[in-house]
């Protein structure tokens, strides 16, 4: 059952290098369920779904403020896509990737 739903698109990394899109979709998820129309899409979830772009990642939802919002919060380009929400209840029910932990600390201080 395709419709019109809403994406964001952004390199990857740029939604969801320091984890805080994951904590977003956990607290969606918390609040209305795990079946709200809020998905993640890896490159190669992007590709499948032949959204627009090469080496980006996306969200979908099926509201036009969620998506608003992560861009002010992320940056990224939003347009509208038909997509098949079955599928993309099949295929997009992963979390985004946790964050990158980098080591900072200082090496060899003499």
């Amino acid at each position: 059952m395709s419709e019109t739903l809403y994406a964001l698109l952004a390199p990857v990394g740029q939604l969801s290098g320091n984890g805080q899109l994951r904590e977003t979709v956990l607290e969606r998820r918390k609040r209305k369920g795990d079946d709200v129309p809020f998905w993640y899409l890896s490159p190669e979830l992007v590709e499948k779904f032949e959204l627009p772009g090469q080496d980006v990642e996306a969200v979908v939802a099926a509201e036009s403020t969620s998506i608003n919002w992560l861009k002010l919060r992320f940056g990224g380009e939003s347009c509208t896509a038909q997509l098949d929400v079955n599928q993309l209840h099949e295929h997009a029910k992963a979390l985004p990737p946790g964050p990158i932990n980098r080591d900072i600390g200082v090496v060899g201080s003499n």
